[in-house]
């Protein structure tokens, strides 16, 4: 997972950036053809609980029906995702919506089209365990599976590098 965070989606449809993802480096043309079923998803923050990014995350995506969307987000935001941070192990929460689609670039034709999100929820702790348990709870305990139709995943992950703006050389 590689998570990208942005003042406004007008950033991922700016000129720079599109022309960055349509002029790849000669080693992202030899990396590309390796990515397969790749999701992409730009979205938006509906909400978050807690503080900071722990060593150890959960990215469960899942696609309500569209009936059923307002009110699972509305589950989530006001009951299932609030005491999510005080889990010993867990130390923040994100639910996300997709905005919008990602434009068709060189780099997607080189490793095929991005699948979109429609919704995910960011578990971050201390815990790898603690992290995947929370994860495992809220899909078959807290029902996110069954008030979902379609796409359900779960993967967990370890932190590896951070990089702030600040720290890149414009």
């Amino acid at each position: 997972m590689v998570l990208y965070e942005v003042e406004n989606f007008e950033t991922l449809a700016s000129e720079p950036y599109i022309t960055r993802l349509n002029n790849p480096t000669p080693w992202t043309r030899r990396m590309m053809p390796h990515y397969k079923g790749m999701t992409r998803g730009l979205c938006a923050v509906l909400g978050s609980f807690g503080f900071g990014q722990g060593s150890a995350a959960a990215l469960i995506r899942f696609t309500p029906e569209e009936a059923r969307a307002a009110p699972l987000h509305r589950w989530l935001l006001e009951q299932g995702l609030p005491p999510v941070p005080d889990i010993p192990g867990l130390g923040s929460v994100h639910l996300l919506q997709g905005s919008q689609m990602a434009a068709m670039t060189t780099e997607q034709r080189i490793r095929g089209a991005d699948r979109g999100v429609d919704s995910a929820l960011i578990l971050t702790g201390y815990d790898a365990s603690a992290v995947a348990e929370c994860a495992k709870t809220l899909i078959h305990d807290g029902d996110l599976g069954s008030r979902t139709a379609g796409e359900l995943s779960c993967a967990t992950y370890c932190w590896s590098y951070s990089l702030a703006r600040a720290e890149i050389d414009t």
